[in-house]
């Protein structure tokens, strides 16, 4: 399973395993005193057997929190466990010195995750409340902690050749989405993405799919590209528009932008 900053891959994991009727634990980390090279929120999920999604620590507690989630769907309750400094678990220790405090969440749910998932494919933000005992659409106790999870960023990239390909296995492996347009069929393919555009004509282009969590970039040396795309881009919602090209070249698109119909501010987008 491909790393997924959004924590879909998490809740897929978790709700896959459900399906096959195995039990489920969810380990979250809701604070850190110092240092960790995650955030609060960062997640796992644990089947009964061991099985797990998702990073915490990046290697130094993912074995220790493991072993503790399939202790608590033993025992049938979670609860909070300190890891690092200040930690009764002296055998395990982070090399940074910082401590961290990690939720375990049992008796989890399956129709609430279910639609937590729905949510981000159809990429909407959506929230789940944990606590020790299972994880709901809303927080019953004041200690629950409840995780936000957003779509994964998209990159719309348009372009030809090794400067589109090579964006989109980064962004693979960043688990981002991409779509890719080109009129070249065989960097399409080379993409390997799930969404792609063949452009066949500058005036006809069908519609691309941009919200407000993705990011467009021009990778195109042919201004004619640009004077189709660039000005559907920049009246987006996308986050970020870019385009390659040295000063000259930017100097010369903003005239033709201009000349386009765009205003000075949507140009100052780019």
């Amino acid at each position: 399973m491909r790393f997924d900053p959004s924590g879909g891959d998490v809740l897929s994991f978790a709700l896959e395993r459900m399906e096959r009727g195995a039990q489920v634990a969810f380990a979250t980390l809701i604070y850190i005193d110092g240092s960790s090279p995650r955030a609060t929120g960062a997640q796992m999920a644990i089947s009964e057997d061991g099985g797990h999604a998702g990073s915490i620590s990046s290697g130094c507690l993912e074995r220790a929190i493991i072993d503790e989630a399939r202790q608590a769907m033993a025992r049938g309750a979670g609860g909070v466990i300190r890891y690092g400094k200040g930690s009764p678990f002296v055998d395990v220790a982070l090399p940074c010195g910082s401590g961290v405090d990690i939720l375990f969440s049992v008796n989890l749910d399956r129709n609430a995750i279910a639609a937590a998932l729905k949510a981000l494919e159809e990429r909407k933000p959506v929230s789940l409340a944990f606590r020790a005992g299972d994880v709901s659409e809303k927080a019953k106790t004041p200690d629950a902690f409840t995780r936000h999870y957003e779509p994964a960023i998209r990159i719309v990239a348009a372009g030809f050749g090794p400067e589109l390909t090579v964006l989109a296995s980064l962004a693979h492996a960043a688990g981002f989405d991409f779509c890719a347009l080109s009129p070249d069929d065989v960097a399409l393919r080379d993409c390997a993405s799930s969404q792609t555009i063949h452009l066949a004509s500058s005036s006809q282009i069908q519609q691309i799919p941009i919200d407000a969590r993705s990011a467009c970039v021009l990778l195109f040396h042919d201004r004619e590209w640009e004077r189709a795309l660039a000005p559907r881009f920049l009246r987006s919602p996308a986050f970020y528009v870019g385009a390659v090209g040295g000063r000259k070249t930017a100097a010369a698109r903003r005239e033709m932008l201009i000349a386009e119909g765009l205003a000075p501010s949507e140009i100052d987008r780019l």
